[in-house]
C-alpha cells in the first residue's frame, strides 16, 4: 500500500468512527448499547489506524528512538500541555471571559455514568487524534507550506474538532503537541504525553 493511500485510509476511518454516533442515533440506540457500540468502535479504529502507521513506515522526520529520549519528551511533553491547559486556559477565561472546558465536563459526565467509556477518551482518542492531527496533517503539511503553516493549519482543525469554548486553548495545545511531535520525531511520544494530560485534567476535573 503506498503512503497516500495509508494515509487517505487512516483518515477515512477516523471519519468513520465519527460518523458512527450520528447513524447510532439515527437508529434510535442510547445509553448503554450506544456507549459499547462507541467504545467498541473506537478501540477497533484506533487499532488500525495504529497498523497503517506500522504499515506506512516513518516518514520525512520520524525516527527509531530510545526508550530513555521517548520517556524524557513525554514528560516535557505532559507537563507543557498541563501548563497551557491549565495556565493559559486561566488567562483566556480572565480576558475573554470563556467559561469551563464544555468538552471537557461532558466527557467526565460520560465517563462517569459508564465507567468503560474512559477507553475512548483517555486511551483510544488521544492516539487517534495525534495520528490524524499530527501525523497525517501536519507532517503532510510541512512539504507543500512550511514548519509554521502546517502547525497552525493542524492546530486549528485540531481545536475546531473539539467544538469546545476555549478554541484558543486548544490550538495552543495543538501546537505544542506538533512540537513534541517534531522534535522527538515519534508519534507515540505526542500521544503519550496526550493520554497523560487527559488523565490529569480528568482527574484534577473529579477531585
Amino acid at each position: 500500500m503506498s503512503y497516500q493511500r495509508n494515509q487517505f485510509f487512516t483518515l477515512l476511518t477516523y471519519i468513520l468512527l465519527l460518523s458512527l454516533g450520528s447513524v447510532l442515533s439515527m437508529l434510535s440506540i442510547t445509553g448503554t448499547s450506544y456507549f459499547i457500540i462507541v467504545t467498541l468502535g473506537a478501540v477497533l479504529a484506533c487499532g488500525l489506524m495504529i497498523y497503517l502507521v506500522k504499515l506506512s513506515g516513518p516518514n520525512n522526520f520520524e525516527e527509531k528512538t530510545t526508550l530513555n529520549h521517548d520517556l524524557q519528551w513525554i514528560i516535557l511533553g505532559t507537563v507543557g500541555a498541563i501548563i497551557i491547559q491549565f495556565g493559559i486556559g486561566f488567562l483566556d477565561s480572565l480576558l475573554f471571559h470563556s467559561t469551563s472546558s464544555q468538552n471537557t465536563i461532558q466527557l467526565l459526565l460520560m465517563v462517569k455514568a459508564y465507567p468503560y467509556y474512559f477507553i475512548y477518551v483517555m486511551i483510544a482518542a488521544p492516539i487517534m487524534e495525534e495520528i490524524i492531527f499530527r501525523r497525517v496533517f501536519f507532517a503532510n503539511l510541512i512539504k507543500p507550506t512550511n514548519i509554521y503553516i502546517a502547525g497552525i493549519i493542524s492546530a486549528c482543525l485540531f481545536a475546531f474538532m473539539h467544538q469546545d469554548t476555549r478554541f484558543f486553548v486548544y490550538v495552543l495545545m495543538g501546537l505544542w503537541f506538533s512540537f513534541i511531535y517534531y522534535k522527538s520525531k515519534n508519534i507515540y511520544v505526542s500521544a503519550g504525553s496526550h493520554i497523560l494530560m487527559n488523565a490529569f485534567v480528568l482527574t484534577m476535573t473529579m477531585m
